[in-house]
């Protein structure tokens, strides 16, 4: 791609599980990425999956570096399992699938196919949060998302190295994929005595990989080695280990930061036009939280630099407004000005 990036296109779902329409995807856009407007009303979304669990949540939209687009989001439906609750069975009996998405031009989009990634982990009971990123060494895609194991393979068998060994039983798995149609089988990437979940994932220019995650609060890591598994969080000097950068408490000294109030974090770079400079530090880059706890859709933050733990590196973006629709867990690509135009022609009511 040659032309410049100007603009954005934020991909979510929305609302509190109240209507089918809440658990689709909606999509908003954005020129300076503060001021956002929102293409339909709820009710009315963009892209539907009626297959499955007949919802779907956690969209994350990639640019594909051999042109064109793809979404990949959890096939769930909450409110046609009737709520949250204890028996809603979401994490034991749930999809282990993820819902794809193709477009040649974030305009004409292909059927939703549903993709197997977690059947092969011992007692799987969902495929959640998931995110494909395009590692450009290899020349595969890294599609990484979070299931619960509600047993454990025999010790010794071919499947025991997918088994939980720490604490909680809802870790982080991934699977390659050269396609996003055919899938390795899953491997275990981080295990934590907390529920791990809801990993974001950013690779810089110069090759390091940077990771946030939900887990006892919202963690940031970094490796040069994305394939690397994790157990608990660790400050480590081998660049071929995930790495503690820090968290959201810790960085910026906010217990309303930590994971009790915010999850499904999700990493993006600025258009140069829209870095600002804050405590005299560049903020190229995003880091959004859905505030959960409070029902009050994202909370932005902006950074110099993923790898900081420097509080001068970061800042809360207040200035944003996301629109009239409260956006959950979704994720924001930088876009042409042509191709804010097409979506805009394509999906505006």
């Amino acid at each position: 791609m040659t032309e410049p990036t100007t603009a954005y296109l934020f991909v979510h779902f929305i609302g509190d599980e109240k209507t089918p329409t809440d658990e689709q995807l909606y999509f908003a856009l954005s020129r300076d990425s503060v001021h956002w407007h929102d293409l339909r009303p709820a009710g009315k979304p963009a892209l539907e999956w009626l297959g499955g669990e007949k919802g779907t949540r956690d969209p994350h939209i990639v640019r594909d570096p051999k042109g064109g687009f793809h979404i990949v989001a959890t096939d769930l439906s909450i409110h046609y399992r009737g709520g949250w609750g204890p028996h809603d069975g979401a994490t034991t009996n749930g999809s282990t699938g993820l819902v794809i998405w193709d477009s040649p031009d974030l305009v004409h989009w292909s059927e939703p196919r549903l993709v197997d990634v977690a059947s092969k982990i011992p007692g799987a009971g969902m495929a959640w949060a998931p995110e494909a990123m395009w590692d450009p060494d290899k020349e595969q895609w890294i599609v990484f998302w979070a299931t619960k194991t509600n047993e454990d393979a025999p010790a010794g068998s071919d499947a025991a190295a997918l088994n939980n060994e720490l604490g909680d039983r809802t870790n982080m798995y991934y699977a390659t994929s050269k396609d996003l149609v055919e899938f390795s089988d899953p491997v275990k990437w981080i295990d934590r005595k907390n529920c791990v979940i809801d990993s974001t994932m950013f690779r810089d220019a110069d090759g390091w990989w940077y990771r946030a995650s939900k887990d006892s609060e919202i963690t940031i890591e970094k490796t040069r080695n994305p394939y690397a598994p994790a157990y608990e969080v660790l400050r480590v000097d081998d660049p071929q280990q995930w790495s503690y950068v820090g968290s959201l408490t810790s960085i910026l000294g906010n217990g309303r930061y930590s994971w009790h109030y915010l999850e499904g974090p999700e990493m993006f770079q600025y258009n140069d036009a829209d870095v600002r400079t804050i405590n005299g530090r560049k903020m190229r880059f995003g880091l959004m939280c859905d505030q959960f706890a409070e029902a009050k859709g994202y909370l932005p933050f902006r950074t110099a630099d993923f790898g900081s733990s420097d509080p001068s590196d970061w800042a809360v973006a207040d200035d944003i407004d996301f629109g009239e629709l409260k956006k959950r867990h979704g994720a924001i690509i930088p876009i042409t000005e042509a191709e804010y135009n097409a979506v805009e022609a394509a999906f505006a009511l």
